[in-house]
């Protein structure tokens, strides 16, 4: 049988036999030899119009390590290694969104649904039809569409060859594949929570290197505070914002007997795009303080700003003040929104919430005078910034203050020019 008649076999099965062979065939030499159709776009197309469905075609089907970026109409055969879900709001209505690790014999890749016909979980062996790949991290990543089919396979039925990536913490990022870390557990505590009806065990904390720290959940699996752990077959997921590790007793676990010193090291605003970071060190100026910063008040119920007496929740309340900062910090990579909390503005400006009151109400009641202020103390400062960076496509990058410190500009150029003079300029 030569390659014609395959594709002629394989598109008389999609249209159910209803078709003859030579019409078919005659049809396909049309649409490759006259109309120079690529074969695979030829049979969806006659299958189409012969009134049958293009994703019954067999001649899409790939293997994991064959994809590649930008590929459409894709057709495999995997296992689920891992599966979360998302909440978002588009256009002021809640859509999930899940996301997770699919696996063969060949290797793994990441893949997001929009929507999914039925309820997967880890471990189901699936086929899917007409998916389609896109850039992630720069790798390719499997889109579940609204035109993809997924059906369940026999359990077992797909081998998973682990492709595992070893990493530092600060490299870690949601749905990038399974990795091998070696850290120090920070912090630990154990839970119990009923997962399908079953008690299961859940170690949570944080995790770190030389490189930065970053939350865990071991599922079933006992960690100790202190112990240096080599954690083979992890994934990574988002959790509030932010990357979290997960593994369970899939993941191949060893102590190590080493002597690891977790610390940070600053990381650019563009590494954290589309991922986030926990507890990540920043280095700056800001470029903007924007409304909504300085002396504000809040509903004492569920803590809303408001801008009168009325909650649009609580109805009339007594607000209680309080102040924040929300300023834009430039890195000479990218932008983020940094949230300073009331005792981070309170030291910024050296004065108390009481004493901005007074301010306010001695400049004729216009709380547009402590944003001057903050101005003032901000404006094209170099700035130290540590804390939670949360990523999210409609809000952009935003970095919840934890602490922070001003830059001395002589120390920075000191360093620079005992950097230049090392490298010989």
């Amino acid at each position: 049988m030569d390659e014609i008649e395959k594709h002629v076999e394989d598109i008389y099965r999609a249209l159910g036999g209803k078709v003859e062979k030579e019409v078919i065939a005659r049809e396909l030499r049309n649409w490759i030899v006259n109309f120079k159709i690529p074969i695979t776009e030829a049979k969806r197309s006659i299958v189409s119009k012969l009134g049958g469905d293009p994703t019954k075609l067999a001649g899409n089907e790939k293997k994991i390590k064959d994809l590649n970026v930008g590929e459409g109409r894709v057709d495999i055969k995997a296992k689920v290694i891992s599966i979360n879900s998302r909440e978002y709001e588009i256009d002021g209505m809640k859509r999930k969104m899940y996301y997770g690790i699919l696996g063969d014999e060949t290797g793994t890749i990441p893949f997001t649904a929009w929507r999914l016909e039925l309820e997967l979980r880890k471990g189901d062996c699936v086929e899917i039809k007409n998916a389609y790949t896109k850039e992630w991290q720069g790798a390719p990543q499997l889109v579940i569409g609204t035109n993809t089919r997924v059906s369940l396979l026999p359990p077992d039925s797909v081998s998973v060859k682990l492709s595992i990536s070893p990493r530092k913490i600060v490299e870690l990022y949601p749905r990038m594949g399974l990795v091998e870390v070696v850290g120090k557990i920070m912090e630990v505590v154990e839970k119990e929570v009923i997962v399908d009806g079953v008690p299961r065990k859940v170690y949570e904390g944080i995790i770190g290197d030389d490189t930065g720290e970053i939350p865990f959940s071991a599922w079933d699996v006992s960690v100790k505070k202190d112990a240096v752990l080599k954690i083979s077959g992890a994934y990574v997921r988002t959790f509030r914002g932010i990357p979290q590790l997960v593994f369970d007793p899939r993941a191949t676990i060893e102590p190590v007997d080493i002597e690891l010193e977790v610390k940070e090291i600053p990381v650019t605003l563009e590494s954290l795009e589309g991922k986030g970071g926990y507890n990540v060190l920043v280095e700056g100026v800001i470029i903007d303080v924007k409304k909504g910063s300085g002396l504000i008040y809040r509903c004492p119920e569920c803590g809303r700003v408001l801008t009168s007496t009325n909650c649009p929740e609580h109805g009339k309340v007594n607000p209680v003040p309080d102040m924040r900062i929300k300023a834009i910090l430039d890195d000479g990579t990218g932008a983020a929104m940094c949230i300073f909390n009331r005792e981070q503005t309170e030291k910024i400006l050296g004065i108390k919430v009481e004493d901005a009151i007074r301010i306010v109400q001695d400049n004729l009641g216009n709380p547009a005078i402590i944003r001057e202020m903050i101005e003032e103390r901000l404006i094209a400062v170099p700035m130290k910034v540590r804390g939670n960076a949360i990523s999210k496509e409609k809000y952009g990058l935003t970095l919840l203050v934890r602490d922070f410190d001003f830059l001395d500009i002589e120390d920075i150029a000191e360093k620079a020019g005992n950097m230049l003079e090392e490298l010989g300029w």
